[in-house]
């Protein structure tokens, strides 16, 4: 079907395109801008809102320096570190052990700024583990203490990429700490939020990767892109579904009534967890050409539902706006890269499309506002007098310095290897085939071609060893 949606709006994908752009635009206007003094309610806020301001105190000395360090370290000469073990590039020692050295540094700094009875300082002992096994492997291929198989490899770079995932972790608990959110009886909804935002932001990073490096391989495991969005739907959902109404809280506490954000959001955990299912029951034997437009029905029904979603505090109402605003731009998006641009992977090589980046940076967009879209976070935008403009640009801003990283991590690979990124492409004429097994058909053909070849190879193998084959004489 996708192949047939091709051939026909292929002429019209300009004006397609600019229409999707110009719903964008308006979604974004349709709100109105707000005086600032109305960003709240139309009462009086609640008493829990004077503990979310900005902090009082100065960062301290040590507290930059702690920041600085751990950007140094851990943002940027450890990610580097990995993608040159990940080209196998000579000097990945010594930048591994710079970037651990520095990172080590910026811990003990945080450790000297006090305040060690909290969850974020907690956490630096859990990144410290992991730096020192990364440390100690890498000391130990340099030194040819540890052999370098394919086992100790494959462990090596696991605990690289998961110290690379608890560093945005580290990251998002520092500006929890510092902001001092999830503090005021909102720790499950804190949870969900941000639990799924960053959900969305590790897809989009996800398939940015797999869109320039490992497109052709989505081809050998014969799954398409949202066999894996299903997926991860289901369990995003799931996790939606047990943390919106203060399943985390006390006993005395979780006899609260259900009031109508607790309802939807739950609501639209138990959608992502049934649509992901279907998506994933849709493509589980499907071909990477074979699309579904599940998922991205999934996020233009959500994106809807927030944008109609009213809250008690006109702030929480445009934020959660903006946040459905990005997820019905990332569906639009996704169906017209699906069916317009790029109906499937394809194994030539050269950079992606231009287009198929706006996905990409709407999923990142719409977990960002999903993230900035809790209660604690609200009163804190009120208290500083920060409007929805400024806080949508200022989340925006981070969006295009995440892919901007991830983009640049990727080039640095393909630099040092010196091979090309990989292509999701326009599927050439003769793939135009409207008919739905065509690709059973041609991989039929493919593997009958093959095997023909073996066969003749393995009998002119045969024959030519028959030649050399010194004739025995046997007596009964």
């Amino acid at each position: 079907m996708s192949f047939l949606l091709t051939a026909t709006f292929r002429p019209h994908l300009s004006v397609i395109l600019a229409l999707v752009t110009v719903l964008g635009a308006s979604l974004v206007s349709a709100h109105g801008d707000e005086d600032l003094a109305h960003m709240g309610s139309t009462g009086t806020l609640p008493e829990e809102a004077k503990f979310f301001r900005w902090p009082e105190e100065p960062m301290g000395w040590a507290l930059r320096v702690h920041t600085a360090l751990c950007l140094i370290g851990f943002v940027a000469l450890l990610p580097i570190a990995l993608v040159m073990e990940m080209a196998r590039h000579r000097y990945h020692p010594l930048v591994q052990l710079s970037g651990a050295v520095i990172g080590f540094l910026g811990i003990v700094f945080g450790w000297i700024n006090g305040h060690l009875d909290n969850t974020y300082a907690r956490f630096g002992w859990f990144m410290l583990c992991l730096l020192i096994a990364q440390t100690a492997a890498n000391l130990a291929f340099a030194t040819r203490m540890l052999k370098r198989s394919s086992v100790n490899e494959s462990v090596y770079r696991a605990i690289g990429l998961a110290l690379l995932v608890f560093t945005y972790m580290a990251m998002v608990l520092g500006v929890i700490r510092y902001l001092n959110l999830c503090s005021q009886g909102h720790l499950g909804q804190c949870i969900s939020h941000f639990a799924r935002g960053s959900a969305l932001i590790m897809g989009s990073v996800v398939f940015l990767v797999f869109m320039r490096v490992f497109g052709p391989i989505m081809l050998e495991i014969r799954r398409p892109p949202e066999f894996y969005v299903s997926l991860i739907m289901m369990t995003v959902g799931l996790i939606g579904t047990f943390t919106e109404h203060n399943f985390f809280q006390s006993v005395d506490n979780a006899q609260e009534s259900w009031s109508h954000k607790d309802l939807q959001h739950t609501m639209i955990g138990i959608s992502w967890f049934a649509g992901g299912l279907l998506g994933v029951l849709m493509t589980a034997r499907s071909h990477p050409r074979f699309r579904t437009p599940i998922p991205s029905i999934i996020f233009i029904a959500t994106g809807i539902s927030m944008i109609i979603h009213q809250q008690d505090l006109i702030m929480s109402s445009h934020v959660h706006f903006f946040f459905g605003a990005a997820q019905v731009l990332l569906g639009l998006s996704t169906i017209c890269e699906i069916t317009l641009v790029a109906s499937g992977f394809v194994k030539d090589r050269g950079e992606p499309q231009l287009f198929q980046y706006v996905p990409l940076f709407f999923m990142c967009a719409s977990g960002m506002a999903l993230m900035g879209a809790n209660r604690d976070m609200v009163f804190f935008l009120i208290n500083s007098g920060i409007d929805i403009s400024t806080y949508a640009l200022i989340l925006l801003s981070l969006c295009f310095v995440i892919v901007f990283y991830f983009y640049l991590l990727v080039d640095l690979y393909h630099w040092l290897t010196g091979t090309a990124p990989s292509k999701y492409n326009a599927l050439d004429d003769e793939d135009l085939d409207t008919s739905s097994h065509s690709w059973l058909r041609r991989e039929e053909e493919l593997r009958r071609k093959r095997h023909s070849t073996s066969s003749q190879t393995s009998t002119l193998n045969h024959s030519e060893s028959s030649e050399h084959v010194t004739p025995h004489t046997f007596e009964v």
